[in-house]
């Protein structure tokens, strides 16, 4: 009988702790996954940051906390973790009441891209070990690895011949918000540039005149097609850093920079497009882009692009070429190109046995730079 009366009491006991533990085990208990900064360069270290806080007096004896992200991210300490399509990771905490946990998971950020945890699944035991309740929490925090720069001292004399191109190709034009006096009308000066509360004080016609100011954009056209080769990310890659660079460079020089790729946008599916502008915020904006940029996703051809643009028949600014795809169809609207823009400068990425491929015309040839790439198995 006395052991028939203890068993009811476990029982019971059992059956208080599962209920309390069913209603009120995730009370008060907050989960946060961060990383440390939310930009990085490739090549640099991060982490991961789990802070979680059971702000009741109810103890947690296994505590799980789940989450996946991309597997392009490498995590170091690799164990509670699952690598397939996605990289799957699983950590348990054992908490007590009222108590605060940290823990700081480094990340070595070896491949540009831009990478998000929205959500984390919860799961906690009761006291003994035997029901299991979860939850699923929204949480989203985003890291956006930016690609590195080249190698600026390889970079530099091709730069200063670009740099010294787009400078003889600007035009000078007024700028109106830099007021320097105003002098006599003259028969071509145009009626809009007219001083009239010059000319109703003296009964003369006067003329503004403004400072004068460089007008000149630099748009990159950045091609992500492959040239019929198996798995050449790293010349796609070089292509990318190039693009990056080369905005950072010309920005610096107070040239407006935009940007236009087949290059899809890993969140909209999209080709990746930027507008002109000058300034941190706008170089921020283009290695927010490139990061952003799918090489999983085919590219549409380019030159359908490029052919786009010839017939709006606006005039197009200096166009600066990246790519290694050089097929016919994208040499001919390469040259058109060349023919209707501001100035033209195509650079050719290669590999040391792709060079037979490259055959433009002699006119395109005087316009392009050679840049070779090391190749990467």
């Amino acid at each position: 009988m006395n052991i028939l009366f203890a068993a009811l009491g476990i029982f019971i006991l059992y059956l208080l702790q599962r209920n309390l533990y069913k209603r009120s085990w995730d009370k008060n208990l907050r989960v946060k996954l961060s990383y440390s900064r939310q930009t990085a360069v490739e090549g640099e270290e991060v982490a991961l940051i789990e802070v979680l806080t059971n702000d009741k007096r109810l103890p947690l004896p296994a505590l799980t906390v789940k989450f996946q992200t991309s597997r392009d991210l490498k995590f170091i300490n690799s164990e509670n973790s699952a690598v397939t399509d996605l990289y799957y990771r699983s950590d348990i905490f054992s908490f007590n009441g009222r108590e605060k946990i940290t823990r700081t998971l480094p990340v070595a950020c070896e491949h540009r891209g831009y990478y998000t945890i929205t959500s984390m699944a919860l799961s906690c035991t009761d006291l003994l070990y035997i029901e299991k309740f979860s939850q699923l929490r929204d949480n989203f925090t985003q890291l956006y690895v930016y690609p590195r720069y080249v190698d600026i001292r390889r970079l530099l004399i091709p730069f200063n011949q670009l740099y010294g191109a787009v400078l003889s190709s600007r035009h000078i034009l007024p700028d109106p918000f830099e007021f320097r006096g105003i002098r006599e009308y003259q028969p071509f000066d145009p009626m809009k540039s007219v001083n009239w509360k010059a000319f109703a004080r003296t009964g003369e016609l006067k003329v503004n005149l403004y400072e004068d100011t460089a007008s000149q954009e630099v748009c990159i056209l950045l091609n992500l097609e492959n040239h019929g080769y198996v798995n050449h990310y790293d010349i796609l890659e070089e292509n990318i850093r190039l693009a990056a660079t080369l905005s950072d460079m010309f920005i610096a020089k107070g040239i407006p920079v935009s940007l236009q790729t087949n290059g899809c946008d890993c969140t909209s599916g999209l080709p990746v497009c930027v507008d002109a502008g000058t300034g941190a915020g706008h170089q921020t904006r283009m290695l927010q882009s490139l990061a952003r940029i799918d090489l999983n996703t085919a590219p549409a051809h380019l030159s359908a692009q490029l052919h786009r643009e010839i017939s709006r028949g606006a005039n197009l600014p200096f166009v600066l070429l990246i790519s290694n795809y050089c097929r016919e169809d994208f040499m001919a609207a390469a040259e058109e190109i060349a023919k209707n823009s501001a100035g033209c400068q195509l650079i050719y990425t290669y590999h040391k046995d792709m060079l037979e491929d490259f055959k433009p015309s002699q006119q395109l040839y005087q316009k392009t730079f050679f840049w070779e790439v090391e190749h990467i198995d």
